[in-house]
C-alpha cells in the first residue's frame, strides 16, 4: 500500500519533520476511518446482471456450531464475491447438494456437489478440517466454486492488512477478505505506516519508528521473525516487493532528496537508483503485475500527479491529466492491468481507476468511490481483480471498506472503536488450499 494522507499526517507530528515530511507532503492527499433441513441443489438459468443466484434451501446441516459457521461462511463469501446471489428458494442458476456436520477435533465434515448449466456441469467437494480451519474451509470451497462456476477469479481465501490504532498504540493488523478473523501481527505500540504484502508468501514489509527512526522491515507472518530491509540515514518508506525477483522499490532520501530505489531482497544493499529529480519528490512505488514497471508520485512540477516508469527504459510518464483530478495519488496496480488511486476533486478525495496502457490524455479515469462527502483514500487491489479496499473517512474517524468495480454499494469491512486506515490485500495463492 503506498503512502497516502494518514502517512503525512503522522510524520507531520513525528521528530523528523524535515526530510520525512518533504517527502511525505509530496505524496499527500489533505483530508483531515441439524436440525436437518435439504441439500444445497441449483438449478436454472435465472441470473441477476452478471449474477447467478445459488440456492441454500437444501443445504444439510447438523446444527451443531462447525457445520453452521462452514455453512454461514460458504454463503457470505459467494455473495461477497459478486458473482453469485443467494436464495432459500430451489430453483437457481446453480445447485448445491450435500451435508455439512460437525467432525472430529472440534471441526467440521461436509460433503457437498454442485451443478449448474442446467446440471450438464457438477463438481463434487468433499473433506474434514479441525476447528481451527472451519473458516479457512469454507473460503476454498468457495474460492473453488468462484473459479469453476463463475469462471472468474476468487478472493475468499486472501487477507488483508492494515494500520490499527486504537488508543495511543497503533500496530499492524490482519482480516480475512470477509472482515472476519481480525488479529493484530506487531504488538509494539509504535508508530507505523505502509503495510505491504511480499507476492505469494505470507510475510509483509512495513515501516515502523520501532527504535526512534523510520526503518522498513520484513516481518514473516508463521514464525514472527521481524528483519530491516531498509535501515539507511533519513526516509526508509513505502517499500514494495517486485513479483518478478523480490527486489524491493522504496523511499529513501541518501542525498538530501527524496527518490526511488531498488533495494536487493536477499543482500538488503541497495542496487539501483530510479528517480532523479531535482526540487521535486517521488514516493509510493507500485509494481506491475509483472514486475516490469512501476506506477509512483512525483511533485515534479508543484503537485503530487501519478506517474508510471518502464525499468527497461527508465522513461516516465504521467497518467492522470484530468483537469478536475488537482492531485493523483497512492496508486495500486491489479492483476488485469489497472490502477487504482486516490485523487482529489472538488475539495474531497476519491478512488478512481484507470487503464496505463490507453492514452492518458484522452482517457478519463473511472470514479470508483461514490461522493458522499466522505474522503476515500489507500486503495488496494483484491486478488480477483474487481474490488478494491480502502479508507474511509468521515466525522474524523477512520474506517475501512470494499468498492465494487461492478457496481455493488460500498461494504464496510468491520466496525470496532479505533481508527483503521492504509490496507494492503494480499494475494490468494499463499491461503487455505490445502483443505481442497
Amino acid at each position: 500500500m503506498p503512502s497516502s494522507f494518514h502517512e503525512t499526517q503522522i510524520l507531520r507530528h513525528s521528530p523528523l519533520r524535515g526530510l520525512a515530511l518533504a517527502a511525505a507532503i509530496a505524496l499527500a492527499a489533505a483530508a483531515p476511518h441439524p436440525a436437518s433441513s435439504a441439500p444445497i441443489v441449483v438449478t436454472g438459468t435465472a441470473t441477476v446482471g452478471d449474477k447467478q443466484t445459488v440456492s441454500f434451501a437444501r443445504l444439510r446441516t447438523d446444527g451443531s456450531g462447525p457445520a453452521s459457521e462452514f455453512a454461514k461462511t460458504l454463503r457470505n463469501d459467494l455473495e461477497i464475491s459478486g458473482w453469485f446471489i443467494s436464495t432459500d428458494r430451489p430453483e437457481a442458476s446453480v445447485v448445491i447438494s450435500g451435508a455439512v456436520r460437525a467432525g472430529g477435533a472440534g471441526g467440521a465434515a461436509w460433503s457437498l456437489d454442485a451443478a449448474w448449466r442446467g446440471g450438464s456441469a457438477r463438481r463434487t467437494w468433499a473433506r474434514a478440517c479441525d476447528a481451527a480451519s472451519v473458516r479457512d474451509a469454507a473460503h476454498a470451497v468457495a474460492d473453488a466454486m468462484v473459479e469453476q462456476i463463475a469462471g472468474k477469479r476468487p478472493m475468499a481465501s486472501s487477507k488483508i492488512l492494515f494500520v490499527g490504532k486504537r488508543g495511543a498504540a497503533t500496530d499492524i493488523y490482519e482480516c480475512g477478505a470477509d472482515g472476519a478473523g481480525l488479529r493484530r501481527i506487531t504488538t509494539d505500540g509504535k508508530l507505523c505506516i505502509s503495510p505491504n504484502w511480499i507476492p505469494r508468501r505470507n510475510a509483509f514489509l512495513y515501516t515502523s519508528w520501532l527504535t526512534g527512526a523510520p526503518v522498513a522491515y520484513m516481518v514473516d507472518i508463521a514464525n514472527r521473525k521481524r528483519s530491516p530491509v531498509a535501515a539507511f540515514p533519513g526516509m526508509n518508506n513505502g517499500a514494495v516487493a517486485s513479483p518478478l525477483d523480490g527486489s524491493i522499490a522504496a523511499v529513501l532520501s541518501l542525498t538530501g532528496n527524496v527518490e526511488l530505489y531498488l533495494v536487493d531482497g536477499a543482500s538488503r544493499r541497495i542496487s539501483d537508483r530510479l528517480t532523479r529529480t531535482r526540487n521535486a519528490s517521488e514516493a509510493s512505488p507500485a509494481w506491475s503485475p509483472d514486475g516490469r514497471a512501476l506506477a509512483y508520485v512525483s511533485d515534479a512540477g508543484g503537485i503530487p500527479r501519478l506517474h508510471a516508469m518502464d525499468l527497461a527504459t527508465r522513461t516516465p510518464r504521467r497518467l492522470v491529466w484530468a483537469t478536475d483530478i488537482r492531485e493523483s495519488v497512492a496508486p495500486d496496480w491489479s492483476c488485469t492491468g489497472k490502477i487504482a488511486f486516490c485523487g482529489r476533486s472538488g475539495g474531497r478525495y476519491r478512488i478512481y481507476s484507470i487503464d496505463p496502457a490507453r492514452d492518458p490524455r484522452t482517457t478519463r479515469p473511472e470514479a470508483l468511490s461514490p461522493a458522499d462527502g466522505a474522503d476515500w483514500e489507500d486503495p488496494s487491489w483484491a486478488p480477483d481483480g474487481r474490488h478494491v479496499v480502502c479508507t474511509r473517512t468521515a466525522g474524523y474517524r477512520r474506517s475501512l471498506y470494499v468498492l465494487d468495480t461492478k457496481g455493488d454499494p460500498p461494504r464496510e469491512l468491520f466496525r470496532l472503536s479505533g481508527d483503521w486506515y492504509l490496507p494492503s490485500w494480499s494475494d490468494n495463492a499463499v491461503f487455505s488450499r490445502q483443505q481442497l
